[in-house]
């Protein structure tokens, strides 16, 4: 395969094609990835059926992670994943529904407003790697501004 990166139509967004994430990207991959990230501020990998490691793995290459535990509700105990990963979901430990009135819930609504991901920190977060498991028929989308 091999690496390409077209402009989404329309958008400050680029597509990239001819990659597999779930190997180990060379030196020269991760350059364009992320020169590409430079110029057009949000890229997309479709269908990139990756596992929580594989995803840390490959986040790794552009710097450290940051720990997920900052201005969370979710207790040690309570983590379904990794605490480099954020995870904003609607189930719980056991991977139930959470109940109409937990705080793990109520806390994750605040996502469906405006935001800007960890812009509030002393050093505020580079980049931010987004990876759906489980997305509805409809609604459900992320936008993005290029600021």
């Amino acid at each position: 395969m091999t690496l390409s990166i077209q402009r989404v139509p329309g958008s400050f967004a680029a597509e990239v094609f001819g990659v597999d994430l779930r190997r180990t990207l060379g030196v020269d991959e991760i350059a364009r990835i992320e020169a590409a990230l430079d110029r057009h501020a949000v890229l997309v990998f479709r269908d990139q059926r990756i596992s929580d490691e594989q995803q840390i793995k490959f986040t790794l290459r552009f710097g450290a992670i940051e720990n997920a535990a900052g201005g969370n509700v979710t207790k040690p105990y309570q983590r379904r994943l990794d605490m480099r990963i954020n995870d904003v979901s609607n189930l719980d430990e056991h991977n139930a529904p959470l109940a109409r009135d937990d705080r793990r819930r109520m806390f994750n609504l605040g996502n469906r407003l405006w935001h800007s991901d960890s812009s509030y920190r002393v050093v505020p977060a580079r980049y931010s790697l987004l990876s759906a498991r489980e997305l509805p028929d409809a609604g459900g989308n992320t936008e993005f501004a290029d600021m």
